[in-house]
């Protein structure tokens, strides 16, 4: 290894797609870099480290740690396959800010909640064994996103971003009705059957946001999208959402997104934006929605 490459942030050291055989005990050992391990299927394996055990029942993705004595005992009746990546991360390895969940708490990851990963690891090994050109720097570019995904406090899951409750659902559904009307959380909440308490917790568990915040995030979207379609002044669209005037509007824009409305309007002046159609129903989401420009680069202009 160069010394250029001991001063990269993350190295990759080895990977691997292996079945093992029923019966096998491996550990207790200790390693001394990180390794992500990847069971697409759930088994009777038994994963222990930190004083606990693990049964991995489930299809889930696994961190171990440097250092940390484990062991693996798997299944007894058939041969486990799994896939597996030894490597180096100097932000894990200074315990930054961001990555708690990979140097602290469990080390099991469901993997429905994070269905990009082992996407990503099947690329990370058919580039692996093909060794295209820049084939390392492309490894190590697809190991910081899993790295990124598996860190994130707020894992992306298809039944939190479809499957809600009937409950949040109507309660969206309500909100959702006529924006430019005065609407009451505590009756929304009323008509859910639940006392406001626990609604206000459901809803947040499954939407990350609570029912007011939820509920002027909606506003917010509507407005954009009506001002990436020219569907009005400023003026008229913050009355459409349910604002009583345009600098109240204005001042929770900024507050919220960080730029003024015409400034996003200004962004966002393309022709192609001007002839978006009403999406349907099925197409839109509740956490990405149809029709809405993100702005990341605050000084792009499309």
């Amino acid at each position: 290894m160069t010394a250029f490459q001991d001063k990269l942030p993350l190295q990759i050291h080895c990977i691997g797609d292996l079945w093992v055989q029923s019966g096998y005990i491996l550990g207790p050992r200790t390693i001394s870099d990180y390794e992500l391990i990847y069971f697409p299927e759930g088994t009777s394996v038994v994963y222990s480290a930190g004083g606990k055990s693990y049964v991995l029942n489930e299809p889930c993705l696994l961190v171990t740690r440097p250092g940390e004595e484990h062991e693996y005992r798997f299944d007894s009746e058939k041969n486990v396959r799994h896939l597996f990546i030894h490597f180096e991360s100097m932000a894990l390895r200074s315990r930054e800010a961001g990555y708690e969940g990979l140097f602290e708490g469990s080390p099991i990851f469901p993997a429905e909640q994070f269905p990009l990963v082992p996407g990503l690891l099947k690329k990370m090994l058919w580039i692996a064994n093909r060794q295209p050109p820049y084939w390392h720097r492309k490894l190590m570019a697809l190991m910081q996103v899993i790295v990124e995904e598996l860190a994130s406090p707020d894992a992306y899951t298809l039944q939190a971003a479809e499957l809600l409750p009937i409950h949040v659902q109507q309660a969206i559904d309500l909100m959702s009705e006529d924006l430019s009307d005065t609407i009451r959380i505590d009756d929304i909440a009323s008509r859910s059957g639940w006392s406001h308490g626990h609604f206000t917790r459901v809803f947040t568990e499954w939407t990350g946001m609570s029912p007011k915040r939820f509920l002027l995030e909606l506003r917010m979207r509507r407005a954009e999208e009506w001002m990436l379609r020219g569907k009005g002044t400023i003026k008229e669209i913050s009355f459409q959402v349910g604002f009583s005037d345009e600098h109240h509007f204005s001042k929770m824009y900024k507050k919220i997104r960080g730029i003024t409305p015409s400034e996003y309007i200004k962004r966002s002046n393309a022709p192609l934006f001007r002839h978006t159609a009403e999406p349907l129903a099925m197409a839109t989401s509740v956490h990405f929605p149809a029709n809405r420009l993100v702005i990341v680069q605050e000084d792009y202009i499309k």
